[in-house]
């Protein structure tokens, strides 16, 4: 009996650890078209901007929006992968007059199956917190599907 117990514990042990990864450290160039969805945990519905970038031996572009009002329109620079997380340099000269996290800028956790890709970007975490410190959280994640 104790062999059975032994032997079922350890097929569900490897059956638990091989789960496929959704992480990658290639990303396939290639164009994307989605949105950029910002999540305000003060606000219960999400913003979404239309995306489309092109990645290319590690470079970046984003193609204006088709609303020159919208900020940031556009932008370019490159990019590297290293263990699931993607690592974004924006080349740009910006106004200060919006929220630069919408800007493709900084480290963000990848997750791809080869056509959807998906950046959510990393905050480091803060430790300080003062009394007069807002507790609201924005999350920005790009949701992509590769067109070609």
């Amino acid at each position: 009996m104790k062999v059975q117990i032994c032997i079922f514990l350890f097929a569900l042990i490897l059956s638990l650890g091989c789960k496929k990864s959704t992480n990658v450290d290639v990303l396939l160039d290639g164009n994307y078209t989605g949105v950029l969805v910002i999540t305000n945990s003060v606000n219960s519905v999400p913003v979404t901007r239309p995306m489309s970038i092109s990645l290319q031996d590690g470079k970046f572009n984003i193609t204006p929006s088709a609303d020159a009002n919208l900020k940031p329109s556009g932008g370019k620079g490159t990019y590297n992968f290293k263990n699931g997380i993607g690592y974004f340099t924006d080349e740009g000269v910006w106004t200060a007059d919006f929220d630069w996290n919408m800007i493709l800028n900084g480290e963000y956790d990848i997750r791809s199956s080869g056509v959807d890709l998906t950046l959510r970007k990393r905050f480091s975490a803060k430790t300080d917190f003062s009394p007069a410190t807002s507790y609201a959280t924005v999350d920005y994640e790009y949701i992509l599907k590769r067109s070609n």
